[in-house]
């Protein structure tokens, strides 16, 4: 295979005779979901994109607004919060991490990002479909969800469709929180929503006490979630309090989806020399032009889709060649 030509090695999880993709889990069966592993192991498969580094920022100690990631499905959102989840976990295996990339690319603001501590963090797939109501994740776990899960059933007739406010911010009070939900508008867009059985309403607003809280007292509660777009309520209800929204439709996001994608598929992308790259794609790329009798005033902007900024050859090309 001509990659190898450059001396690029594939991790061993991609060396099997099907070519494995490079989703990312939070949890799955096998417990080799991106919050099941050691923090040092997953982020050494991962690449500090400008979304990445955006994200982690927003969860900083000095940040006080929920944080929504917003992209449709395969861009790696999951593989981000994954990300999220460590920095909250192990602040050393992160700023390791943070600190080696900083000096790698040269960029001392990398390794300057504060990260915050002393949350409890509860994450999950919402898209596996564990619990039809939030609230009962948010109790199962966490360390006081019992009691608070009491004091609202204790209510009786006076009880309220969704936890109160009140009973929240005491649960988040008793131990600050970090809720971690992926795939949030998969769950919400899925839930029923009847006179009988009125879930998604429930659901309306018990994201809406949550956002409110996250905005209020953001040192109780950190809210993060992803949404595929916009186009949905599960979305608008967190738009409501002004979230920091990591869009993977931004300027650098395809850059930035391909650097992140050669860099979980290969162990030494980093290290290989750029002029050897243009070398063995250069041929390519004009048997391309040749084949698609491509205008030269077209040619250098393809030519930047086998090439972009920063080295990394494109992805089509680089999957392709491991098939070959």
């Amino acid at each position: 295979m001509e990659i190898f030509m450059l001396g690029l090695s594939l991790r061993d999880e991609f060396k099997g005779r099907r070519l494995k993709g490079t989703a990312i889990e939070l949890t799955n069966k096998n417990n080799t979901g991106a919050t099941q592993v050691l923090a040092s192991d997953f982020l050494r498969i991962t690449y500090p994109s400008h979304d990445l580094l955006k994200a982690i920022e927003a969860i900083g100690p000095d940040q006080g607004r929920p944080v929504t990631l917003k992209g449709e499905r395969g861009q790696g959102k999951s593989h981000l919060m994954g990300v999220l989840y460590h920095a909250f976990t192990d602040h050393s295996a992160t700023g390791n991490w943070l600190n080696n990339w900083s000096h790698t690319l040269g960029d001392a603001k990398i390794g300057e990002i504060p990260l915050r501590g002393g949350m409890h963090v509860i994450s999950e797939s919402l898209h596996r479909q564990r619990y039809k109501f939030l609230w009962d994740l948010v109790f199962d776990n966490h360390p006081n969800g019992n009691y608070c899960r009491g004091k609202w059933e204790a209510l009786g007739d006076k009880k309220p469709d969704v936890p109160s406010d009140e009973i929240l911010l005491e649960l988040f009070k008793h131990t600050p929180t970090a809720l971690i939900l992926d795939e949030f508008q998969t769950w919400y867009d899925g839930l029923t929503n009847t006179k009988q059985y009125p879930w998604r309403t429930w659901a309306f607003n018990f994201i809406q006490v949550l956002s409110e809280i996250a905005m209020e007292y953001p040192e109780y509660l950190v809210l993060v979630v992803s949404v595929r777009n916009g186009n949905t309520d599960a979305f608008q209800q967190i738009q409501r309090v002004n979230p920091i929204i990591v869009d993977f439709k931004g300027p650098s996001a395809k850059t930035d989806r391909l650097r992140l994608l050669l860099h979980r598929l290969f162990e030494n992308r980093i290290q290989v020399d750029a002029a050897a790259i243009q070398e063995l794609v250069e041929p390519h790329v004009n048997e391309y032009f040749r084949l698609k009798n491509i205008a030269p005033a077209e040619q250098e902007r393809i030519a930047g889709n086998l090439l972009r900024p920063g080295h990394m050859p494109h992805t089509s090309w680089i999957c392709w060649k491991i098939r070959c």
